[in-house]
């Protein structure tokens, strides 16, 4: 161990010294109080949260456990079993962690879970600190982490029977998660060292994982609880698989005098566990160690102040900010010492959950830590040999969720001008998964097929629906990196790949009237037969034929070619028409991963109005107690502020959406110094639609700003509206009034019917200047074939563009139709052929400022 610790030394002590130290000036207020950690506690879709504190992506996380827990390991309702030094943050499916649980008590000690369970009261939650009062016992618990390690601060009565009980073999909700533990007391030296090959973790890796605690008296007694046997006096302790392992210490306290206990975990070794924890927490002072977590709290709630919100909606915006601050985990002095110049940041739970918002977040306020994240990817594939879409303690699980999701971590943040990252090495992490990870008829067919096998252990996951498409964007990401790094023909060959979405697009398929769906493909070709509703909506949990969804939700999963999703969705006005009737219906699961971009795509038909309107609708799924679904490792909690911010990540490339705040004033602090800040006129609940946005008193063409903008900082304006339409951005579908209603009811199951010579009319409050206009057909075959397109000068109709013997290719299709222009606050469309024609919409598209 010494060798080690010498080893360590000089680079532990610096970085210890520089948490300390380096912390911006204190905020006016002490953010740290502000989050409430009983949001989000709930197990029935609520959160999955956890009610101990940590520090900003700590690698430790103390918190109490109960007998049937949230996945979390906490039962509000129920009484405490102990507390546990690992967690993970929001996660579902098979419990991981709630490893090396402490349990002080007093009289005999006790090793059973249900033998010890105590009713408590006087409970805290703050993420600073945990406290509660165990009352069968009457001690008070009090818990605060450092980044690594943990002190305890036990106020017991006055008793020679005080026990402080350590469970080594356990997980969430007292399960043995063992394959082999051993456990070794030193009472001379108020010490124990713990170390358990954990099993049966979500991720299915065996894990070792180390704990050295410490305490500021030495034990009058001890034990080894070996399986079921009562070993008084033992020092050391060993089982093997299944078997349980625990130990014991008894100490004589005083009601005046508390029993501090610190701890640290490693999942290098015994040594590093505590060569990190004599650092971090050298001396016995919790009060210290609780206010050097207060500052950095602090300093990580401070990246965003918001104004213009009542206490409740503020503590809700930094309860989000603080759950999007836990993971990933920063285990980069947590590495053997040949390692330790490389970043390691780990409980990746899973990529495929944090790709969409939380690491968006993290390019804007810690681009230094997007970087370390994109090269300890590169750093775990170099330890394993690959790094996979679930990194959990320390160990790859290529769970195949949806496809192989580094490459989109990866990609994006090379669109998104990353810096720091050497992208040839980022592209043999990319190249490895593009061609031998993609699963073998991929690769060659260009799709996954039903009842494909897969390397997963847990092979429902992977389904030829949500798979293939998955792979698709996969390969668009891939190709990015493979033409930054100079393989221009792979770029090219990936590109093709990205368009393999096509595969699974079976136009035939049908739902509530619209045609054309993503769906299961059998090996030999054939379609799945399954109605497109079928499986994982929000309310069914069925994974058929698609991992966590259904036709309906992942048609709209193609982020890579939304021109061609559009096109293949019957057009423009038809992909509107459906997007709205899915939203409205419920088709869509907003409360998960998936369908998280799907609100945001009116964007890209020149409706950011109806984004707007959607956006405010999943902003209600966000209660005050609670998130809607699990909180996923920070994905619902950066969705939420986001969504309060007013804008959200456009998926595969640089931009991001803006739908306009919900609140007039946010001040975000860049590194660098830099800040951006962020207004809002007339904000609220009740104007969710922008009026008018402007960049540094720029008026915004389009409806993006681009991550350049954005961490450049500046003033971002909003003019905040309570009506849709008013922003003529370059490419908005202008509001107008008109008096044939059913050309502009975003419709093409509806048509207005005329003949030659009738005509209809669209009138602006004030002049526009268009670009262009669309005409749709509906579902009959009375096409229109010839037609002019007018605006009014004053005085008269002039002719701005005329059309004979036109053809429409499909049903509800949609054509564009260029225009030079001045600008006119009147329009019209005249027929100028055919009998009984039926046209189902007329879009006016808005364009620069005419000249």
């Amino acid at each position: 161990m010494p060798g080690l610790r010498a080893k360590l030394s000089p680079l532990v002590v610096l970085i210890a010294l520089a948490a300390f130290t380096a912390a911006k000036a204190a905020p006016d207020r002490p953010l740290y109080k502000l989050p409430a950690l009983t949001v989000g506690l709930g197990n029935d879709n609520e959160g999955d949260t956890i009610p101990g504190p940590a520090r900003p992506n700590g690698s430790i996380h103390p918190s109490p456990e109960t007998p049937n827990p949230s996945n979390a390991g906490y039962n509000a309702a129920e009484p405490i079993s102990g507390f546990a030094q690992l967690h993970s943050q929001g996660s579902g499916g098979v419990t991981t962690y709630g490893t090396f649980l402490l349990s002080p008590q007093v009289g005999q000690a006790a090793f059973d879970e249900a033998a010890h369970l105590s009713p408590k009261a006087e409970e805290v939650l703050a993420a600073d600190a945990y406290s509660v009062r165990l009352t069968r016992y009457d001690t008070r618990v009090e818990v605060t982490p450092a980044h690594y390690a943990a002190i305890y601060r036990l106020s017991y009565p006055t008793t020679d029977q005080a026990q402080l009980v350590f469970d080594v073999t356990r997980k969430v909700g007292g399960l043995v998660a063992s394959d082999q533990a051993d456990v070794k007391l030193y009472p001379e030296a108020g010490k124990i060292v713990g170390h358990v090959k954990a099993k049966g973790y979500w991720n299915p890796a065996l894990i070792d994982i180390w704990f050295v605690a410490k305490f500021d008296q030495k034990p009058t007694a001890w034990g080894v609880f070996d399986k079921q046997d009562r070993l008084s006096g033992a020092v050391e302790g060993k089982t093997g698989r299944d078997e349980r392992l625990g130990a014991w210490q008894t100490f004589k306290t005083t009601a005046d005098k508390p029993l501090l206990v610190k701890i640290a975990v490693s999942f290098t070794s015994a040594e590093t566990a505590e060569a990190l924890l004599d650092r971090e927490i050298p001396d016995w002072s919790f009060d210290r160690v609780r206010q050097d977590t207060q500052a950095a709290w602090n300093d990580r709630l401070d990246e965003i102040e918001v104004w213009g919100l009542s206490e409740a909606q503020t503590r809700r915006f930094y309860t989000a900010l603080y759950h999007a601050s836990i993971q990933p985990r920063d285990r980069t002095l947590d590495q053997p010492a040949k390692e330790l110049g490389r970043p390691n940041w780990d409980d990746h739970y899973t990529l495929w959950d944090t790709y969409r918002t939380l690491f968006p977040l993290m390019s804007v306020l810690r681009p230094g830590d997007y970087t370390a994240n994109l090269n300890s990817l590169i750093h775990t594939f170099d330890k394993f040999g690959a790094a996979d879409t679930a990194i959990i303690g320390g160990q790859n699980y290529h769970v195949g969720q949806g496809g192989d999701e580094v490459d989109n971590v990866l990609g994006e943040a090379l669109l998104r001008g990353a810096k720091g990252v050497d992208w040839n090495d980022a592209w043999r992490v990319t190249h490895f998964n593009a061609f031998e990870r993609r699963r073998p008829r991929y690769l060659k067919a260009g799709y996954f097929g039903v009842g494909d096998l897969s390397p997963e252990p847990n092979n429902q996951r992977a389904k030829s629906g949500s798979s293939t498409p998955s792979f698709a964007l996969n390969d668009y990401f891939a190709a990015q990196v493979a033409r930054r790094a100079g393989h221009a023909e792979e770029a090219e060959l990936l590109l093709k790949r990205s368009q393999n979405w096509r595969k699974v697009w079976n136009p035939d398929a049908e739902s509530d009237g619209f045609k054309g769906f993503v769906m299961p493909r059998y090996p030999d070709g054939r379609f799945q037969d399954i109605d497109p509703k079928i499986g994982w909506d929000g309310k069914v949990h069925n994974n058929v034929g698609f991992y966590e969804g259904t036709a309906w939700i992942y048609s709209y999963d193609v982020l890579q070619d939304l021109d061609g999703l559009v096109e293949a969705m019957g057009g423009r006005v038809r992909f509107n028409e459906r997007l709205n009737h899915a939203l409205d219906a419920g088709l869509i699961d907003i409360t998960n991963e998936p369908s998280f971009s799907t609100p945001w795509l009116f964007h890209n038909l020149g409706r950011a109005d109806l984004s707007s309107y959607w956006a405010g609708q999943v902003f209600k799924h966000f209660t005050d107690t609670a998130y809607p679904g699990d909180e996923d490792a920070g994905a619902m909690s950066s969705n939420y502020v986001f969504n309060r911010l007013g804008l959200f990540p456009k998926l595969g490339g640089d931009l991001f959406y803006l739908h306009g705040p919900r609140h007039p004033r946010s001040l975000i602090h860049l590194e660098g110094g830099k800040r951006l800040e962020i207004l809002a006129a007339n904000a609220g609940a009740d104007h969710p639609y922008i009026a008018a946005a402007s960049f540094n008193g720029k008026p915004l063409p389009t409806p993006f700003v681009s991550q350049a903008q954005l961490l450049a900082g500046g003033l971002l304006s909003f003019v905040m509206s309570g009506k849709p339409g008013q922003w003529a951005y370059d490419g908005a579908v202008l509001a107008v009034e008109t008096d044939a209603p059913a050309l502009t009811d975003g419709k093409t199951s509806t048509v207005w019917t005329a003949s030659a010579g009738q005509s209809a009319q669209f009138t602006r409050p004030a002049p526009a200047c268009l670009k262009a206009y669309t005409v749709s057909v509906g579902a009959g075959q009375a096409d229109p074939s010839a037609w002019r397109f007018s605006g009014f000068d004053g005085r008269r109709w002039v002719t701005l563009d005329e059309r004979r013997d036109e053809r429409f290719e499909h049903r509800h299709a949609t054509r564009t139709f260029a225009l030079k222009a001045r600008a006119y606050a009147r329009y019209r469309l005249s027929l100028t052929a055919g009998k009984s024609v039926e046209v189902a919409e007329v879009e006016l598209i808005a364009g620069p400022a005419c000249r």
